[in-house]
């Protein structure tokens, strides 16, 4: 049995983000053990600082000096036109000694493993990974680590953490996106800038309204007012640690590339503090019960004073957990402003508008030159400033504490008495972060040496570190026979310890001299400085790689030979995001569809009604038998009620006789993959931006794939011919008709407002008592009316609330719209063109399918004429044309 005193628990990576140099180091001399950062292009934060080439290797340097890894960001989609670009800098990051590449593409992701066998790749949280089925495929990949998903509750994670055997890690802290990551096109349909290309806008922390739909000629407002139901707080794990460590989580993940570096080193530094603590208290309970594989723990106690700094450096009205212990609906939600709220500090007593001044009784401290803001109108207006003046019984003073009365310039703006007044920056506590990266290295490597010291010899002094790197140096001096007073061992030893200047510090040190001999101080000065200079770079160098030249084709080689891909059968798909009665399908028998995407909890509803499973296999029969394919749509996210049932029901929906599964995310292929009597087609959400990707996916039995709704035409028509050229033979989907989802979310902004009922008040209360947080979609409310989110420009985004697992998928407030183009899309190489469903009746969905059948055929323009009067009506309704013509 190992001794008990032995370390029975390892703490987990801290990794930090690093958005500038100064953030890395502010991170490192904090106490990250890793941090990740991005280059110039090919990160999912195109507006941070970043890092050029040079930049990237010094920082790589730096950080393996002081032994913290470095990985790099590259978690964007890349085009088959940029792989040649990003794999050159890949093999650029490979050279300087990067440790991991963080990844959200397929194709580029299995380039690299090729190329680059010895590289550690992690998936990003970008590739919507959520279940032990999506980490055992990454596995079979060759990726060493996963970024699971934001939205897994501790259970989930312990789950897939006991299940496989990939490195698994976590977002603890830092902001939280209320779309799944990889799975939000919000940015990139509306405003053009792709999240999935780095450049997200952020619309989710714009305000929206929630509107109920009434009659047909009437919507009502659920809510009386405009709020910021999209945008949650920031996440902040610190009182779980002992929680987190014991559900097998290896690496902790702090969000911020796009924050200050004090930010960085504020954060870092707290939880370096409790992650120590957490170990030391964690293994003395070990301890005493070495039977005990899981410790119960009350929380991780955190002091007053750190917790105000973490509130202080940055949040959004307050933290919350995610979803580590479920969904707790508004509660997560920061409702009334999506930005840096900072620290309460009291009301305005009074506003003197010609002196810019304001009255107040603090309830925190404040002082010179610590930014404040009011917060004057329920819009979001927040006037603000620097803080250049404190006046208290008339007398001006540089701080002021809880309990002064005091008048605060100079502050310009709409204000009136009774408004919050927040402390959204304290130069204090600023100035304290910029020191531990300004003022000398506080991160200091353990190393030992021996001095050798003989008379009538030069000097010899060796260095070891922890890492195996020994450096021998030789002096330049003789020692000579001292005349009076010779050097002490402890003289030699204070001068040699002094290593203040750089990033080590002597663990142990021996002296070995002869007596009465005397060697100039400058000589010792030298020789440390050269030993450690070495050693400095013997720790680089050994991180250093050298790789040969990469060459990947970047486009197809008769690309100029083949102007367009005409296929020979052009088909019409129709998925339906809600259908309710099954007999209307028998509608559409006669018009020659390809193919019927199903939802599953239509199967779902019949399968519980065993008197209509008849009837039901009966209907797939008689849609085959007119050469309709039926799919069971099993939509990106399956966690929780979707993944019980799926597994339930497959074998039952294969014996209903249904033609494949639409897939939406990795686990659900992998697992789908096991039956192979039923074809299977991937869905939009597998990101599909390049022919190294589509490959993956076909290799591994999909026999349809939709292309990204981000792919512009030319990107499209690039694929099929790298595909062509490649002997793939494989169906590719394109959408062509109808609403486009824009996010998908565990958050369900209906049932989390009071079940749809909100009103200006109950946000209040909501955000000082957590009202609504085990209200989300009690009463189902979400599912028995529809809902959409009314933006600025008063457009409507339809909600679609899943009542299996009430998820809720935000579609666009525009139809995406073709018709006027399909002769263009269909040189594109794509087979089959989808029409997806929201609210149609099925009359429409009959003419919308004759109508594309009729203008995917050669005579184009005639189809154009005859359904003019109808594309007319359609468009003057709201439409899109996407990405086909403008790509991301």
């Amino acid at each position: 049995m190992e001794d008990i005193n032995i370390a029975i628990y390892k703490l987990p990576e801290l990794l930090a983000p690093a958005g500038s140099m100064e953030a890395l180091k502010a991170a490192v001399e904090n106490g990250a053990n890793a941090v990740y950062l991005g280059g110039r292009l090919f990160n999912a934060r195109q507006y941070a600082g970043n890092f050029d080439n040079n930049e990237l290797e010094k920082a790589i340097d730096f950080s393996h000096i002081r032994d913290v890894k470095v990985y790099l960001t590259m978690n964007t989609l890349v085009s088959d036109n940029e792989m040649r670009e990003a794999l050159t800098f890949v093999g650029q990051a490979y050279n300087m000694g990067i440790d991991a590449i963080i990844i959200q593409d397929l194709g580029l992701a299995s380039i690299i493993k090729d190329k680059f066998p010895k590289l550690n790749l992690h998936a990003s949280t970008q590739m919507t990974i959520y279940n032990a089925e999506g980490v055992d495929f990454l596995n079979k990949m060759g990726f060493k680590r996963v970024v699971l998903a934001r939205e897994l509750s501790l259970r989930e994670i312990r789950s897939i953490t006991q299940s496989c055997n990939t490195e698994i890690e976590m977002f603890i802290h830092g902001a939280l996106c209320i779309s799944y990551s990889g799975q939000c096109l919000m940015s990139s349909i509306l405003g053009g800038r792709s999240g999935n290309r780095g450049k997200c806008a952020q619309p989710c922390r714009l305000p929206y309204q929630l509107i109920k739909s009434g009659n047909k000629t009437k919507d009502s407002k659920a809510c009386d007012n405009k709020a910021y139901i999209l945008s949650p707080k920031d996440i902040c794990t610190i009182t779980e640690l002992e929680e987190i460590i014991n559900a097998g989580v290896k690496s902790l993940k702090i969000e911020g590339r796009m924050k200050s570096p004090e930010y960085v080193a504020t954060v870092v530094r707290t939880y370096r503090k409790y992650l120590d603590k957490t170990l030391e208290t964690m293994d003395l309970n070990c301890s005493n019960n070495i039977e005990s594989k899981e410790i119960e723990s009350d929380g991780t106690p955190v002091a007053e004073e750190d917790m105000k700094n973490l509130y202080q450096i940055f949040n959004r009205g307050g933290f919350s957990k995610g979803y580590l212990f479920g969904k707790t609906g508004a509660d997560m939600m920061s409702i009334e402003k999506p930005k840096n709220w900072g620290v309460y500090i009291g009301k305005v007593i009074y506003y003197d508008n010609k002196t810019k001044t304001i009255k107040t009784e603090l309830e925190d401290n404040l002082a010179i030159g610590d930014g404040i803001e009011v917060w004057s109108k329920g819009d979001g207006e927040s006037p603000g400033t620097i803080v250049s003046e404190i006046i208290k019984n008339k007398i001006n003073i540089k701080e002021a504490i809880a309990g002064d009365i005091v008048t605060i310039g100079h502050v310009s703006g709409s204000i009136n008495s009774g408004n919050k007044i927040y402390k959204t920056s304290d130069k204090k506590l600023i100035e304290a972060a910029r020191e531990t990266w300004t003022q000398g290295f506080r991160k200091k490597i353990a190393i030992s040496g021996e001095l050798h010291i003989k008379t009538g010899e030069v000097p010899v002094f060796i260095v070891n570190d922890n890492n195996g790197n020994k450096i021998e140096i030789k002096g330049e001096y003789i020692a000579e026979k001292a005349l009076n007073i010779g050097l002490t061992e402890e003289r030699a030893k204070e001068q040699i310890c002094k290593t203040g200047g750089t990033p080590f510090e002597f663990e142990q040190l021996s002296i070995y001299l002869d007596e009465d001999m005397v060697l100039p101080v400058k000589e010792l000065n030298s020789l440390r400085r050269k030993a450690l200079e070495e050693l400095e770079c013997k720790r680089v160098i050994g991180f250093k790689r050298e790789s040969e030249q990469i060459f990947v084709s970047s486009k197809c080689q008769d690309e100029k030979k083949f102007i367009c891909l005409k296929q020979d059968n052009k088909q019409i798909s129709v998925l339906f995001y809600k259908l309710d009665n099954e007999q209307e399908l028998k509608k559409l028998i006669n018009l020659n569809i390809r193919r019927l995407y199903l939802p599953f909890n239509f199967f779902l509803n019949n399968l519980k009604r065993s008197e209509e499973d008849i009837a039901l296999k009966n209907l797939i029969e008689l849609l085959k038998q007119n050469n309709i394919e039926v799919f069971v749509w099993l939509p990106s996210i399956t966690r929780g009620n979707y993944d019980v049932l799926i597994k339930k029901n497959i074998t039952n929906l294969t014996e209903l006789g249904i033609t494949g599964i639409l897939t939406g995310n990795l686990g659900t292929l992998e697992y789908a993959s096991q039956f192979p009597t039923i074809k299977l087609a991937c869905d939009y959400s597998f990101n599909i931006f390049n022919s190294n990707s589509a490959e993956i996916l076909y290799n591994l039995g999909a026999e349809c794939l939709t292309f990204s709704y981000e792919l512009n035409l030319e990107q499209i028509k690039n694929i099929s011919h790298l595909l062509r050229n490649k002997g793939i033979e494989v169906d590719k989907e394109v959408l062509v008709y109808g609403r486009v989802p824009l996010m998908t979310s565990e958050y369900c902004p209906v049932g989390a407002l009071n079940d749809g009922e909100p009103t200006k008040a109950s946000y209040n209360n909501a955000i000082i008592q957590g009202a609504y947080s085990n209200r989300t979609c009690s009463n189902r409310n979400c599912t028995m009316a529809v809902y959409s989110l009314q933006d600025r420009m008063k457009e409507h985004f339809p909600i679609h609330c899943d009542n299996i697992d009430c998820r809720t998928t935000i579609l666009n407030s525009k139809i995406l719209f073709l018709a006027d183009n399909m002769n263009k899309i269909t040189s594109s190489g794509a087979d089959i063109f989808r029409i997806n469903v929201w609210n149609e009746s099925i009359d429409e969905v009959k003419n919308l399918v004759k109508m594309h059948q009729d203008l995917v055929k050669d005579n184009f323009e005639d189809g154009l004429t005859k359904y003019n009067d109808e594309i007319k009506k359609i468009k003057d309704k709201g439409f899109t044309r996407g990405h086909y013509f403008r790509g991301v």
